[in-house]
């Protein structure tokens, strides 16, 4: 194996900034001259750093939303189904409302079912009442309306609800309809999100629309059921991230669009074991916003890959966290890009891998790498003090549909759990996120 010198990491901008002046006798078209002076491991260091591209650790900073928030609550006669008479200490409706109330301190409270209404002192003890639920329609539509008039995204906006409509119709439109003011609220900077969870439900007899719609014998015994709840968001620009870290602390699924790259810090390759004669260091180069670059070396081809995991890199803290519910919520794409680190720095570009052939490779599920490294091959062609290796970028781009759609989406109008409609929701979501949108997660690799 090659020894190398480790830089410490408040040097790495340093080294960035002196790339000028290490190009020692350098001239127009000499691409023989080693990018700087020193040994073949800090020149190595130097060049991957200056390709490193960071994001932005704003967005991802937790604490309270800087903009007002509003919630909208469905007041409809289904609800009532998620408020148990008997009041379980569970993880239920009240739950959510409470859990809202406390993380995002609501300025207003809407109620809607027939028409929107501002609730005054609408809290746990009003929207946790069985009684509220008195209407007998479902009219979201207006409580979009409601939102659509803050064109210039002052609030935050949290619907809250079943999403049950009587006629699939119905259904049908006001997802399409929520489809449409997500988009132009995405447009202008807000984030748009969608959660959701099993909650625990006793049917209503007589209702239309609730979950189950049973029949009155089957109402009157404690019921095991559980139905979709949801929360749809609107969030403010640069209020997307700490409306979801509130949600994903009160919902078993969270899916969000867009979502800011998550800074490189908070990103982590980490491997599961290594085969023999095949070094992982995980921190070869360390620090700065890019987080660590790993480094695999081998000394011969590898005949069994060194799989590594694309996690985040302090899931106990509030921002590993987050990044782990939104990694769980979305379905995604992985795009694989390399770049030659040699003596004619300048040269070498990103170039596209099928992530199926060659030493480094997408795993099955696309949320990693499999590296049969190439055993040194690119440094034993290099002059001794030549930087050598190639520099892997792994990414995952949101495919615009959450990864537990199909768990909630219901397949016919008669579905008595599943919500109908849900699926339109997301159809415009995918069709942008095949172009523009920025990767979810990003992490570099150096193989030699």
């Amino acid at each position: 194996m090659i020894a190398r010198l480790r830089h410490p990491a408040a040097c790495a901008l340093l080294l960035i900034l002196a790339a000028s002046s290490c190009d020692k006798g350098k001239g127009d078209g000499d691409a023989s001259s080693p990018p700087c002076e020193g040994d073949r491991e800090s020149c190595t260091e130097q060049v991957v750093a200056g390709w490193l591209e960071g994001a932005d650790a704003k967005p991802w900073q937790g604490g309270a939303p800087e903009h007002p928030v509003a919630i909208y609550a469905d007041r409809s006669r289904s609800m009532r189904g998620f408020l148990d008479p008997a009041y379980p200490n569970t993880k239920d409706y009240r739950s959510v409302i409470d859990g809202l109330q406390a993380r995002l301190a609501p300025r207003k409270v809407y109620g809607f079912g027939n028409a929107v209404r501002l609730e005054a002192n609408a809290g746990l003890d009003v929207l946790g009442n069985r009684d509220f639920y008195s209407d007998g329609n479902t009219e979201m539509e207006e409580a979009l309306d409601t939102i659509a008039a803050d064109s210039q995204r002052a609030w935050s906006h949290l619907v809250v609800g079943d999403a049950r409509r009587t006629d699939p119709n119905l259904a049908n439109r006001q997802f399409v309809r929520m489809r449409d003011l997500a988009m132009r609220w995405t447009e202008k900077g807000g984030i748009f999100l969608v959660a959701v969870s099993p909650a625990p439900f006793r049917p209503v007899p007589g209702d239309p629309s609730g979950c189950h719609a049973p029949s009155a014998a089957s109402a009157q015994a404690d019921s095991a059921w559980k139905c979709p709840l949801y929360a749809f968001a609107f969030a403010a620009p640069g209020d997307g991230m700490r409306v979801a870290g509130a949600l994903t602390e009160l919902f078993q699924h969270v899916w969000a669009f867009p979502i800011p790259t998550a800074p490189g810090n908070a990103v982590a390759l980490r491997a599961d074991g290594a085969p023999q004669g095949v070094t992982f260091d995980p921190a070869w180069l360390a620090g700065g916003e890019w987080g660590n670059v790993p480094k695999i070396e081998a000394e011969a081809p590898a005949t069994q890959p060194l799989r590594l995991k694309l996690e985040p890199a302090k899931p106990a803290e509030n921002t590993g966290r987050l990044l782990a519910a939104m990694l769980a919520g979305q379905e995604t794409r992985a795009t694989l890009t390399a770049r030659a680190v040699s003596a004619d720095a300048q040269a070498a570009s990103w170039s596209d891998r099928d992530g199926r052939t060659g030493p480094v490779r997408l795993a099955q599920d696309g949320r990693g790498l499999e590296v049969y490294s190439p055993g040194g091959d690119d440094c034993a062609a290099a002059e001794p003090a030549d930087p050598c290796g190639t520099l892997y970028r792994l990414e995952l781009r949101p495919a615009g549909v959450p990864a537990w759609l199909a768990a909630f989406d219901a397949r016919e109008a008669a579905d008595q759990e599943r919500t109908f409609g849900l699926g339109r929701l997301f159809e415009s979501f995918q069709a942008r996120a095949a172009g523009s949108a920025p990767p979810l997660a990003r992490a570099y690799l150096l193989v030699r």
